[in-house]
């Protein structure tokens, strides 16, 4: 063998055993991407666990995401559709029943006691030609948790767990955020005795220190948001922001946000414009009924983010979506004459168009008013308390709506510029970084103090049933400890050291009652 083909192996074979490996999964050269992880002993113990010192869970959907029915009859009112809805559109029945009810002098908070949510909308039911299809809403959400060893509430315990861990809160989405807060705070406090009572006869403690975790989509992490800053307490009525209390806090550990429009959604305008489409075969809602809900105005684009333009403005002015002159000039949603057909189906009882319109106009003057307040009291910016922990997962990789034209003279609303988002929420929005209003820095600036970020190539309703989202929220929730967790640990491990060597630690944070 001469020497040229000695060196030609030589160079070779490490060569050969490198390119082998490229297919090995174990290879330093493997460039394999899998769509799933692989649990450690480590996190499947976290799962199995049961006990106090695991907090339990609420989840809060988003807009659209529980089942509405009539208080009085009981009839279903959203959470399903029909064929004949999507060729049709929604009867005058329907858009008479799911618009809130307008009434001049009254406050946004004592409209529509008719209407009530009754579950969580983890199905959507649609019917096509007579076969019945469920569509998967926030099944997979609740799926990972329920995987991650949580128990839901108002399903049957599942052998060997003694009480339920995983709460979805569910509410009426069409409703002001601030009252559904109030309503979250009373769910919270029930949830928290039962909790309490369960611990005391399983664990022999009284009135523990119970501590949730949320995990909130889309509209919920605002209510999450401002339940966190303000808790039960309403907007003031004469326009003021309320008191930066953190009341929330008291009962919340940690807070996963996920695909939350925390500096609003430029579609909101659309829709409240031009009418919804909640998805291809669903029926298309108009806008009047759709400007009846005053949450919509609550997920508006904050102002000063240049969301909105004058087309024929050099300087591109910013129009000011929150003051009800604009509306009413540019023929916007309730203020649009061509609504009443549908103002005489949602008003029956007022037979005058010009009352309609009055009563039409009142409503919303008062939807954006409050919304702007709703808005500034979301924009302070302020830490929380350093023993709650904030994690955003967000989408990152579909194009979606950032800047709209608006011709002054028309009210033509156009979409002409699009960014990274999760096709609703732009990423910007959901970091709410106030570098979008033009004043740029090299690190983010927002009212929001993030204790972590996860992107996601997912869409607004993907990001629930990304394995990115599985894996990462469980280790969030199951793992990572807060400071409110660390204290606690660190009592019980300082008990458990001082414990004689012949006492058994139990290993669920608690000790035989004559070790306490």
């Amino acid at each position: 063998m001469g020497k040229h083909a000695v060196t030609f192996i030589a160079i070779c074979i490490p060569f050969m055993l490198l390119t082998q490996g490229c297919s090995s999964v174990g290879s330093y050269q493997s460039k394999e991407v899998t769509d799933k992880s692989i649990r450690n002993d480590i996190l499947q113990q976290c799962s199995r666990y049961e006990g106090p010192m695991r907090n339990p869970v609420i989840v809060i959907h988003g807009f659209l995401g529980s089942k509405l029915r009539n208080k009085g009859t009981g009839e279903e009112l959203w959470g399903s559709f029909s064929f004949m809805d999507s060729i049709f559109g929604p009867g005058d029945r329907q858009i008479r029943d799911l618009a809130c009810r307008m009434s001049k002098g009254s406050s946004l908070t004592e409209l529509d006691k008719t209407v009530e949510a009754y579950a969580f909308l983890e199905m959507v039911k649609v019917q096509i030609l007579g076969i019945p299809f469920d569509v998967n809403a926030y099944e997979d959400m609740l799926s990972i948790l329920r995987n991650s060893g949580y128990t839901q509430y108002e399903k049957p315990l599942p052998e060997g767990k003694h009480f339920y861990s995983l709460f979805p809160y569910y509410y009426d989405w069409r409703r002001d955020l601030p009252y559904n807060a109030a309503r979250l705070h009373e769910y919270i406090l029930e949830k928290r005795a039962y909790l309490q009572k369960e611990y005391e006869s399983l664990y022999g403690i009284k009135n523990y220190d119970v501590q949730f975790d949320i995990v909130a989509h889309s509209m919920g992490g605002l209510l999450t948001g401002y339940y966190l800053r303000y808790g039960d307490a309403d907007l003031p009525a004469d326009g003021s922001l309320p008191e930066l209390t953190w009341k929330g806090s008291q009962y919340i550990d940690k807070i996963l946000i996920v695909g939350t429009p925390n500096a609003g959604f430029l579609d909101t305008c659309s829709e409240l414009i031009n009418g919804l489409q909640v998805a291809s075969g669903t029926p298309t809602y108009p806008s009047a009924m759709l400007g009846t809900f005053a949450t919509y105005y609550q997920m508006m684009p904050v102002y000063g983010f240049r969301s909105v333009l004058y087309e024929d403005d050099p300087n591109g002015a910013e129009v000011d979506i929150f003051d009800p002159e604009v509306w009413i000039q540019m023929k916007w949603g309730l203020a649009d004459p061509a609504q009443d057909k549908y103002l005489q189906v949602i008003l029956p009882e007022v037979k005058a168009p010009s009352e309609r319109r009055a009563i039409a106009l009142d409503h919303l003057s008062k939807c954006l008013k409050r919304a702007k307040q709703f808005s500034k009291a979301m924009e302070v910016k302020a830490r929380p308390p350093d023993d709650v922990a904030m994690f955003l997962f967000a989408g990152d990789a579909i194009q979606t709506s950032r800047t709209a034209m608006v011709n002054r003279k028309t009210g033509e609303f156009k979409v002409v510029e699009y960014a990274p988002g999760d096709g609703k929420i732009l990423i910007s929005s959901a970091l709410y970084d106030l570098r979008e209003d033009g004043y740029w820095t090299p690190y983010i600036r927002s009212p929001i103090t993030w204790q972590g970020t996860f992107f996601l190539n997912a869409a607004h309703m993907g990001i629930t049933k990304s394995s990115v989202f599985n894996s990462n929220a469980s280790f969030c929730l199951l793992v990572t400890p807060s400071q409110k967790q660390d204290k606690r640990d660190k009592k019980t491990l300082e008990k458990r050291l001082e414990l004689p060597k012949t006492i058994q630690y139990k290993g669920d944070g608690m000790f035989d009652e004559k070790d306490k």
